[in-house]
């Protein structure tokens, strides 16, 4: 059977960029990120102990949840400041409060004061449908996301089968990204502890194209747009969803990641974490490409 790696690469690997160019990774690089290994273990550990509080029958859930919500987070900074975190592990930090009420009936009102007490109602209201959707789709696997995950053990099928819910629908006609569903994929086993078990289907995982990899790629000179775009990141202009743009800094950031795993021998979701690390703490002259997406 084909493996998530092959199906995703056979879509995109006879594509034709029209916007952007790919320039080939140079030694100087490739040493440098070999020595960055650390941060993907600090960022591991550091994900693993926030979530030491969670019951353990609820983990999975949780997980399948944080991942549901995880989008748009650069639109409102100041939301995901909250209990000395930011950013995603300040969602973190608030989806465990929406765990300790009840929250398979909670209310929009409820939610917001919880999840989004400072973004706009609009983003709010969207962030609590597809909240919605996902305690919808736990139904069909007796509102336990580890069932879902014991019919789905192989990425390929975890990773498509969710493609049945709007969050998880990252593709665009023959261009597969799956960016969440990869995630869900990796943080679920991650906080299961069974990365040694699942090596190999980890393997077959690229990395997770968003805003922070394509952002770092620019900045190293890796992902060299046309002067037209390249001036559209600086100058902060929303990029539309699904344009052709978008496509191919994603596709142009999957093509790299793969490119640099094999040559400095690190798997793809290992070094995901290694460049998403360096690229949020970092400073960077060009600033990251924004999307008013769903999917990351």
């Amino acid at each position: 059977m084909i493996g998530l790696k092959n199906f995703i690469f056979q879509k995109i690997k006879n594509y034709n960029f029209q916007i952007l160019k790919i320039k080939e990774t140079n030694l100087d690089f490739l040493n440098w990120l070999k020595k960055q290994s650390l941060k993907e273990i600090n960022e591991n550990e550091k994900f693993i102990s926030l979530l030491q509080k969670i019951e353990k029958n609820e983990l999975a859930n949780f997980i399948f949840i944080l991942r549901s919500l995880d989008f748009r987070l650069w639109e409102f900074k100041n939301n995901w400041q909250y209990k000395n975190q930011k950013g995603f592990y300040g969602l973190l930090e608030r989806t465990k409060e929406l765990f300790l009420k009840n929250y398979r009936n909670i209310d929009f009102q409820t939610f917001k004061k919880i999840i989004s007490p400072k973004e706009k109602i609009g983003l709010a209201k969207l962030r609590y449908q597809i909240f919605k959707e996902a305690l919808n789709f736990l139904k069909s696997y007796d509102n336990d996301f580890n069932n879902y995950f014991e019919e789905n053990k192989k990425p390929l099928n975890f990773c498509l089968k969710l493609c049945k819910l709007r969050k998880f629908k990252d593709y665009y006609k023959n261009f597969y990204f799956l960016k969440p569903n990869q995630l869900l994929y990796y943080e679920l086993i991650l906080a299961k502890n069974l990365t040694k078990k699942y090596e190999n289907e980890l393997s077959e995982l690229t990395v997770f194209a968003d805003y922070k990899l394509p952002q770092l790629f620019l900045n190293f000179n890796l992902i060299v747009p046309s002067k037209i775009y390249f001036q559209k990141i600086k100058k902060r202009k929303i990029i539309k969803s699904k344009s052709l743009f978008e496509i191919e800094l994603r596709m142009a950031t999957i093509i790299l990641g793969e490119e640099i795993s094999q040559k400095i021998k690190i798997p793809s979701y290992k070094l995901d974490t290694i460049l998403w690390s360096i690229a949020n703490k970092i400073k960077m002259k060009i600033p990251e490409p924004l999307v008013k997406t769903i999917y990351y």
